[in-house]
């Protein structure tokens, strides 16, 4: 017996999973990065999860030129602070969260994935909470003039041994 309950976590499953694989920005041309799986943590109470986030993704690039993910822009909607691409690093034996200098490295012909405890694009100033499910837009930008507009799904994620620190300036273990 298929039980309302049942239908509502089918359909939602289903949603979720093509807001995953459908939320690839749609190159402009041939320089244009691929980006695809595009997530990020969601943060269903700015008070207690803090006013920031990560976005992660899988980003291909498919010219004979590396290419680096320099930031990015919202459309507003939970904060009108730009999008800053950002790495974890070890520093004397802490894990800490710092701008990627330059930019995100896609190697030629390479793919790299963005992932907790790596690289991210970050989201900084919250202004209203991001609940589970979410769809948030952001506009990517590439070292080489060109920009792929995502939808990232909200997911309830650990942040495995790190934790944002209050002032956004790094992380701890």
């Amino acid at each position: 017996m298929f039980t309302r309950v049942a239908a509502i976590a089918v359909v939602a499953s289903t949603a979720i999973l093509a807001s995953l694989t459908g939320c690839a920005g749609t190159p402009v041309d041939s320089t244009t990065p691929v980006v695809t799986d595009v997530w990020l943590r969601a943060i269903p109470d700015i008070e207690v999860d803090g006013d920031m986030t990560g976005m992660f993704m899988t980003v291909e690039n498919t010219t004979d030129e590396d290419v680096y993910l320099i930031g990015g822009t919202t459309d507003g909607t939970y904060t009108s602070d730009a999008l800053d691409a950002h790495e974890v690093v070890e520093v004397d034996g802490e894990m800490v969260m710092q701008d990627a200098e330059g930019g995100i490295l896609i190697p030629a012909h390479g793919t790299t994935q963005l992932m907790p405890g790596g690289y991210h694009i970050m989201f900084w100033n919250l202004t209203q909470n991001i609940p589970v499910g979410a769809d948030v837009h952001a506009t990517l930008n590439f070292s080489n003039g060109t920009s792929v507009e995502v939808h990232a799904a909200a997911m309830t994620v650990e942040m495995g041994q790190e934790t944002y620190v209050p002032n956004g300036s790094g992380m701890t273990p």
